[in-house]
């Protein structure tokens, strides 16, 4: 018998050798890598640091660019006076307080004239002007007004923060010409906003960027100062250590930001300039900037210091190229690792002290359990789990264990795994063919098969799952039948198949039900010994016929569920026939991307798995993504025409025009009866004719919706709306109460009155039935986060209004109606109790009218940060709808058409660019075109230049 150890013995000296070498080899490696890692984090982080600073410099030009556009599209561009233009302060003022890093904001005109504005703490105070009322100035006006000659009147005023005049005075030495400098001139030559390179301002000698852009009339140009000192300062606070050493270089070495701003400027013959890294007279940095390649640390000394420096890309705005210099000394840069290995040595040692002790303390716990242990091991052998399970160990007390576990190892291995099965496998069938294979391992039974419950008849049982091989190689029958419904027919049964060597085992669920047969061939026992293994087969029968019962509800209800989202999904398509395939066209087309992006393995999408979970809550989401249109009136969802309610009135129209036809004849031949000339009578007439037929002409294109509404159509149409005709009828008889109580508004007039031709009546305005719905985010009752205002009216049918809507057949109020079907989609969704798995349901299906900028309905949100599936849910939508040929204001487009606008969408902050390349690349496009498409929309494609165009 081979020597063994005493377990406290074993324990004692393998926890505090173990724990020896373990601490050994750490403190070696720790000694040995400590520099080397902190290094290589300092080099991380310095890379974070140029990019955290680059952003930073970044947020002073964005919000900039966007002052300076709005700006370029005001009247303050176009004012000819100075006085006229000091009205535009306020406008002025708030663009400097959306902008904090601006330190000016000004116009210069094409004559010569400028106006600027500053915050009065921008300008040092020197510069101001000593008068009573200085100190309480909040803004610095600078002012040059040009007369017909040419001369130039400068002057300077100061206003308080409510932009009252505090102080005006001349200053005929402030001769500014904005056409000389180099932001106006590049801003005139080109379109959009214009960033010039970093340079010394004129009146304040700030280092700075301007961003200029040309005016919309061209007469000017807007421009915005933007100092680089606020770049310099968050620089200084963001020394990784006490000595750091920062600064930003641009072409030839020329200092773009240092934490000194001061520093920045050299006076040279033509004025301030920026200073050059050698003229910054900084002995690390001129180092660093000689040797340093980019994105490369180096290791240098300077005056007999050691130094740790990178040279990192750096992109600040109106320079190219540019990079960030970053120098730490190396004895701040490592003084922590010294110290953290002591502590490492020390801490190692007293744990090894503290653990002897232990050691010996559990294995002397150890003992004495173990030999009681023993002896229940055995216990397992017949089924009775409640022992103890062990493990093969060199230990004299547990060699006993060792040999009684051998011989059950394998068989609760299985008997755990079944368990899993039980508890996870979602499928059926696949359920049933795992936990019969473990029964056979489990109970060592060579053949056997599970028979499940025909749901019409109690007495049939059909096979799902066979496995092994009787003594005879004969397999069970694939159905049995009972003689009797009862337990008289089961036991006939059981007999019979007992008789051929099998346990009949009924599976009946937690309410007694039987709902199937586990048949297991029978082992080779005496008389009695096979009573544990019956007893086991017994219960674990009752847990598998809980699983088939837990299995079979969720199929059925996954079934229901599925039926009845489908049921809602296809009265929403049935409720409008020109829509009518919406629904259920876009759930396929989703459908395939997102399995599109489960096959990827490279990309944005190669991390994805879409597991089982995933796809349910998909799939709802996608059949209900526009349940909430049950809600959306049929007359605006088939609004054909700008006239049209529940019919197109165009005809009331139409009938009003052959009322002033009829009038042009009654006063043709009321002038002849009267003995007026017949031939200027005619001429008349037919002019009347003409005029009338072209007015008919306009008002019937615009009644179209094709045609785009301009401002001389629309003067025209107003001059055709006060013709007027002669109503001999009570408008009030023969109306509902709806009606009734609008007409009611209105004035009652005396007849016959005379009507215009066309009008917008209080009648026309449809008020909300109880409310409006809660889009507002002021509304208390928006708990959905939506961001949207809602029409003061739920219906605008005036005539001129509809007849001016600028483009489609829909007006505010009705498009409004249109966009509301999202927010009824998420009420109705959020209002159910949906499992934990399936809670992205509302938000999957709601979604899919946001933008990726922020900049869509009905909540604002940024589909950027949002889940594939709401991504993906936002291209079906938009892509079925274009190529949709059953709705009433469009035909379908090709497919060439709408892939081409699908990526101006993508390139343009509406749809991802990433999805919308994966229903290219997947050729999802190809498959749904080919499926749901007519042959006449399917034309070529050029995939390579619709990435191009979704700026791929």
């Amino acid at each position: 018998m081979r020597r063994s150890l005493s377990l406290q013995s074993l324990t004692a000296l393998s926890i505090v050798g173990l724990m020896l070498v373990v601490a050994g080899v750490l403190l070696w490696h720790g000694a040995r890598g400590a520099d080397q890692l902190l290094v290589s984090a300092v080099q991380d982080t310095g890379r974070q640091l140029a990019l955290t600073t680059e952003e930073r410099a970044r947020r002073l030009i964005d919000p900039a660019r966007v002052v300076v556009q709005l700006l370029a599209q005001d009247e303050l561009t176009s004012q000819q006076r100075l006085v006229d233009r000091l009205q535009h302060l306020p406008l002025l003022a708030a663009s400097l307080k959306a902008h904090s890093a601006a330190s000016a904001v000004y116009v210069g005109y094409d004559d010569g004239d400028f106006l600027l504005l500053r915050p009065a703490d921008r300008v040092s105070s020197g510069l101001l002007p000593d008068v009573p009322g200085a100190e309480r100035a909040a803004y610095l006006v600078q002012a040059v007004d040009r007369d017909p000659e040419g001369d130039a009147r400068g002057e300077w005023r100061l206003y308080d923060q409510d932009l009252n005049l505090l102080v005006r005075r001349a200053r005929p030495d402030y001769d500014f010409d904005p056409r000389r400098r180099p932001w106006y001139r590049e801003a005139m030559a080109a379109d959009g906003a214009q960033l010039t390179k970093p340079y010394a301002f004129f009146t304040t000698h700030e280092v700075g960027i301007t961003l200029s852009q040309r005016s919309r009339s061209g007469q000017a140009v807007v421009g915005l100062d933007a100092s680089l000192a606020d770049l310099g300062d968050e620089m200084a606070s963001l020394g990784l250590t006490p000595g750091t050493r920062l600064a930003v270089v641009g072409q030839s070495d020329r200092l773009m930001a240092y934490p000194d701003v001061e520093r920045l400027l050299i006076a040279g013959p033509e004025g301030l300039r920026l200073a050059t890294l050698e003229e910054l007279d900084d002995p690390v940095l001129n180092r660093l900037g000689v040797i340093a390649e980019t994105g490369e640390a180096a290791r240098f000394r300077v005056n007999g210091q050691a130094w740790f420096g990178m040279r990192l890309p750096f992109q600040i705005p109106g320079e190219q190229p540019s990079h960030l210099l970053v120098a730490m000394p190396e004895t701040e840069l490592l003084a922590g690792t010294r110290q953290l290995l002591w502590q490492r040595t020390l801490v190692a040692g007293l744990l090894v002290l503290a653990l002897l002790p232990l050691g010996v303390w559990v294995g002397h716990r150890l003992g004495q359990p173990l030999y009681a242990l023993a002896e229940q091991v055995q216990a397992l052998a017949a089924f009775d789990f409640s022992a103890c399970r062990g493990v093969r160990s060199p230990v004299r007390e547990v060699q006993r264990l060792s040999r009684a576990l051998e011989g059950m190892a394998g068989s609760i291995a299985d008997f755990q795994r079944m368990t899993r099965t039980l508890n996870s496998e979602a499928r059926l069938e696949t359920m049933l063919a795992n936990i019969l294979e473990d029964l056979l391992s489990i109970t060592d039974s060579r053949h056997g098969a599970i028979y499940l419950e025909d749901e019409a008849d109690a007495t049939r049982f059909a096979c799902l799952a066979e496995k092994g091989q009787g003594e005879l190689g004969e397999p069970l029958p694939p159905r049995l039948t009972l003689t009797a419904p009862d337990d008289d027919g089961l036991a006939t049964l059981s007999r019979k198949l007992e008789a051929r060597g099998y346990l009949v085992q009924p599976l009946s669920n937690r309410s007694g039900h039987r709902m199937g047969l586990l048949l297991l061939a029978l082992r080779e026992a005496g008389p009695g010994e096979d009573r544990p293994w019956r007893r086991f087969v017994e219960e674990i029968s009752g847990a598998a016929a809980v699983a088939i019962e837990t299995r079979r509800l969720l199929e059925g209800e996954q079934r229901l569920l599925d039926a009845i989202v489908e049921l809602i999904a296809g009265a929403t398509d049935a409720k409008s026939p020109h829509t009518g395939g919406h629904c259920s066209r876009v759930p396929q087309l989703a459908e395939m991307l997102l399995e599109g992006a489960h096959r990827m393995t490279s990309g944005p999408f190669a991390l994805e798995v879409v597991d089982d979970n995933r796809r349910t809550a998909f799939h709802l989401a996608a059949w209900l993504h526009d349940c909430g249109k049950l809600t959306t009136p049929d007359e605006v969802m088939e609004k054909a025409t700008r006239l049209e309610t529940r019919y197109n009135r165009i005809h009331e129209i139409r009938t009003r025009f052959e009322v002033l036809w009829r009038d042009a004849d009654i006063a043709y031949w009321r002038g002849r009866a009267e003995g007026g000339d017949e031939a200027v009578l005619a001429q008349a007439r037919e002019r009347r004719r003409t005029e009338l037929q072209e007015a008919w002409q306009l008002v019937a294109e615009l009644n179209l919706g094709s045609e785009r509404g301009d401002e001389t159509r629309s003067r025209r149409l107003e001059e055709i709306a006060e013709w007027r005709w002669w109503r001999h009828f009570d408008d009030r008889l023969g109306i509902s109460e709806d009606e009734a109580e609008r007409l009611a508004r209105e004035p009652t007039v005396e007849l016959p009155a005379e009507e215009p031709l066309l009008a917008d009546r209080p009648r026309h305005r449809i008020d909300w039935v109880a409310s409006p719905p809660p889009v507002a985010p002021e509304d208390p009752a928006n708990r959905w986060g939506f961001a949207m205002r809602p029409p003061a009216v739920a219906g605008n049918q005036g005539e001129l209004y509809n007849l001016k809507v600028a483009r489609g057949t829909l007006n505010d109020v009705e498009r409004f109606r249109i966009q509301e079907h999202i927010v009824q989609t998420i009420i109705m969704l959020e209002s159910l109790p949906w499992p934990g798995h399936l809670r992205r349901v509302p938000a999957i299906a709601g979604n899919h009218h946001e933008r990726m900028d922020g900049r869509g309905y009905p909540r604002r949100l940024r589909l950027a940060d949002a889940s594939l599936e709401e991504r993906i849910m936002a291209v079906a939508d938009v892509f079925e709808a274009l190529t949709a040929a059953d709705r009433p204001y469009k035909p379908g487009m090709t497919l060439s058409r709408s892939l081409t606008i699908l990526a101006g969408m993508a390139r343009d902050g509406h749809l991802d660019p990433d999805v919308f390349a994966l229903l290219l690349d997947s050729g999802v496009w190809r498959e749904y075109a080919t499926r749901f498409l007519a042959p006449e929309q399917i034309d070529s494609v050029d995939i390579a230049a619709l990435k191009a165009a979704a700026g791929r």
